[in-house]
């Protein structure tokens, strides 16, 4: 298990990069409060159980943080990540962006309002997955609305799925799936470009068509 007591660490590009090095993460879409983790709690857990699996503490460090903000004013998400289940999410990524750059011509305002109206992160360059596919599948033609839905699909958080537990607090991040994706406004950061991500799904030709 990898925890990431840092700001925006859940993105599917780092989870993808991370899919051969360890088994599950734990980490926030958006910028973390300066307190970040409750590590007394968590340490105090796996000192008490120390051999539960990954994905039962994974998914008691998402509660037990939430928790930890509950009352307080923040604003906070934690998700844990199965990365053995990302391939799959990965792969519908890729379906969709094919579709996208298809339909870019003949559903640009739909393709555009989606990420509008999805609650974005860190100067705007970051989007909610879940929130995407859902914006595009209300108003999008009938073939980004079926890889929408497939998307949507792998993202329902659960055992065996690729999100085993998320949660947020706050009216910003309410409607948030637990996982990002990098969507620039204006340009692609050349670093970007190196993540293997790039180089296994299509979503960097997608935003390369888009961006232009």
């Amino acid at each position: 298990l990898l925890g990431m007591d840092a700001c925006l660490m859940n993105m599917v590009e780092v989870a993808w990069q991370l899919r051969d090095s360890v088994n599950v993460i734990v980490g926030s879409e958006i910028e973390e409060p300066f307190d970040g983790w409750p590590y007394a709690e968590i340490l105090s857990r796996l000192t008490a159980r120390p051999r539960q699996d990954a994905a039962t503490f994974a998914r008691w460090i998402v509660k037990s943080y939430l928790a930890s903000y509950k009352g307080k004013g923040e604003v906070v998400t934690q998700s844990a990540l199965d990365l053995s289940c990302i391939a799959d999410v990965v792969t519908k990524i890729g379906a969709l962006s094919g579709t996208l750059i298809a339909a870019i011509e003949t559903d640009a305002k739909s393709i555009a309002a989606a990420r509008q109206k999805s609650p974005c992160f860190y100067d705007d360059n970051y989007i909610d997955l879940l929130c995407y596919a859902k914006n595009l599948r209300k108003k999008a033609g009938p073939d980004l609305q079926a890889k929408a839905e497939a998307l949507i699909a792998a993202l329902k958080p659960g055992k065996g799925r690729l999100i085993i537990s998320q949660g947020k607090i706050g009216r910003e991040v309410r409607g948030t799936g637990g996982l990002s994706i990098y969507f620039p406004g204006d340009r692609i950061n050349p670093a970007y470009r190196a993540l293997d991500f790039c180089a296994d799904c299509r979503w960097l030709a997608f935003l390369e068509r888009y961006l232009r």
